[in-house]
C-alpha cells in the first residue's frame, strides 16, 4: 500500500506545477502582482485615513459686517494664503464655496445670521454667525484660520507624491509592469 502511495502523484503536481510553467499562468500572476503593489493600502484594506482634518467641537461666535461674514487663512508666518478654499455649510450641506484672494482673504455677502461650518485646509470649525448689534461680548469680527499652504495650494510641482499621482506616470507603470515580464518570457522561449 505504501509503494502505491508514493507512486501515484499529489493533485498539487498534477494541477499546479504544470500551469506554473506555462507563459499565460506566469502573466497573470505577474499582473495581479504588479496591480496588487498599484492599489492604495487603504483601498485595499479600507482602513480609517489616519492625517484626515481636525474638527473642532466647540462653537466660536462672529459677527458680521454689513451682512457679510469675513476671514482670512494664513501661513504658520502670519502671511496669507492666496487662492485656497474655503467651503461654508449649514447643516451638513454645503452652501458656498470661495477661494481667498492674493491677501488671504474671503468674504461672503449676503449671509444670515445662524449657524455655519466652515472647513480649510486647517480643518473644520463650527461658527455661530451673529448680526453686529445682537453678537454677543467677545464675538470675533472675522475668521482667522492657520493652513499649511503647500495642502492649500496643492503639492509642490517636484515632489514624489505628484510623480506618484500623475495619470500619466500610472498608466505607464502599468504598461511596463506587463510588458517587461511578457518581454522576458518571450526572450527565454526564443533562446531555447
Amino acid at each position: 500500500m505504501v509503494v502505491l502511495e508514493r507512486a501515484l502523484p499529489s493533485p498539487w503536481s498534477i494541477i499546479v506545477m504544470p500551469m506554473l510553467g506555462s507563459p499565460p499562468f506566469r502573466a497573470v500572476l505577474t499582473i495581479t502582482l504588479c496591480l496588487q503593489l498599484l492599489i492604495p493600502q487603504g483601498v485595499s484594506h479600507a482602513e480609517e485615513p489616519h492625517d484626515s482634518l481636525p474638527i473642532r467641537k466647540e462653537i466660536r461666535h462672529v459677527r458680521l459686517d454689513k451682512n457679510s461674514l469675513h476671514g482670512v487663512l494664513v501661513d504658520q508666518a502670519g502671511r496669507g494664503v492666496p487662492d485656497a478654499p474655503v467651503l461654508i455649510g449649514q447643516g451638513g450641506k454645503l452652501i458656498f464655496e470661495l477661494r481667498t484672494n492674493e491677501q488671504g482673504r474671503f468674504v461672503q455677502e449676503s449671509i444670515a445670521p445662524g449657524i455655519y461650518q466652515v472647513v480649510t485646509h486647517a480643518g473644520g470649525a463650527v461658527y455661530h454667525v451673529w448680526n453686529s448689534d445682537a453678537a454677543p461680548e467677545g464675538a470675533k469680527a472675522g475668521i482667522i484660520e492657520q493652513v499649511d499652504p503647500k495642502v492649500a495650494r496643492g503639492a509642490p510641482a517636484g515632489s514624489l507624491l505628484a510623480l506618484l499621482t500623475n495619470p500619466i506616470f500610472l498608466a505607464l507603470l502599468v504598461a511596463a509592469a506587463i510588458a517587461i515580464p511578457l518581454a522576458i518570457d518571450r526572450r527565454e522561449k526564443t533562446a531555447s
